[in-house]
């Protein structure tokens, strides 16, 4: 997909790899939608970059029910939708409270399916469009202390591949992307997570942590949209055991190569 003039919709766009993503996406010609929980840095950013902004909280079902249909009324048909907003958890499970609990959940898989529900069939009408879901290694390496970030970043990775296959040759594309430690305040919070800090060490000694800029991750999904890519991986060191998760999903979807999933629209 060409983004040049294309409406690109980013929730979590406030900093971290939200904003990297609105700041190059922009650059390369796309009218930028910025999506997050408060005003006070997307309205600037917005107003730096020539874009738009909203205020959405994804854990409030009143507040994202309707909600494309309302930005689409103000800023016109969204012709990619980033889900990039997510929050974490750090402690044992017990030890959390259950609205913790059912927040992250909300924000970091339910909120990107309703999304997901409320833009998909105007991009299927229009036979163009790209969903673009930020995950993580946390999606396929169980780790202690994020077991419910873990659970929605796996289920958010296993909707965006069954969903590839459900709208495969109706012109929408689909990238999910698995990414290990990014250099964000987010990241901060999960290494300073007590729990984690001990799977940390192990990790270090074992030379498997290395972190990566948000700037790289930005413009890799730039390139992946553009390229109608799959999967974007950092870091490249876990890119072997991404392949390897991925596999039986690449089975499943070659198994049912042929099959059309849509007659009713053909």
């Amino acid at each position: 997909m060409d983004v040049l003039g294309k409406r690109i919709l980013i929730t979590g766009a406030s900093r971290g790899i939200g904003e990297c993503m609105a700041r190059s996406f922009s650059r390369a010609g796309a009218r930028v939608i910025l999506v997050a929980r408060t005003t006070s840095l997307i309205e600037s950013l917005a107003k730096e970059l020539g874009g738009s902004y909203h205020t959405l909280d994804l854990a409030n079902e009143f507040e994202i029910d309707g909600f494309i249909n309302r930005v689409e009324l103000q800023d016109g048909p969204i012709d990619v939708l980033i889900n990039n907003a997510g929050i974490e958890t750090g402690s044992l499970l017990e030890e959390l409270p259950e609205s913790d609990i059912s927040q992250v959940i909300k924000t970091n898989l339910l909120g990107p399916q309703l999304l997901t529900r409320q833009v998909l069939p105007g991009m299927i009408a229009r036979g163009s469009g790209h969903l673009v879901f930020t995950s993580s290694i946390a999606a396929i390496t169980p780790t202690p202390g994020l077991a419910v970030y873990c659970a929605s970043k796996a289920g958010l990775s296993k909707f965006g591949e069954s969903l590839r296959i459900e709208i495969k040759k109706t012109g929408v594309g689909v990238t999910v992307l698995h990414l290990g430690p990014i250099d964000t305040d987010m990241w901060s919070r999960v290494a300073s997570n007590s729990v984690f800090e001990l799977a940390q060490r192990r990790f270090k000694n074992l030379k498997t942590l290395k972190s990566v800029s948000p700037n790289v991750i930005a413009d890799d999904t730039l390139r992946a949209v553009i390229r109608n890519r799959r999967e974007v991986r950092h870091p490249k060191r876990f890119a072997g055991l991404i392949a390897v998760n991925a596999l039986p999903g690449r089975l499943t979807e070659a198994f049912l190569s042929g099959i059309n999933f849509r007659p009713k629209q053909n």
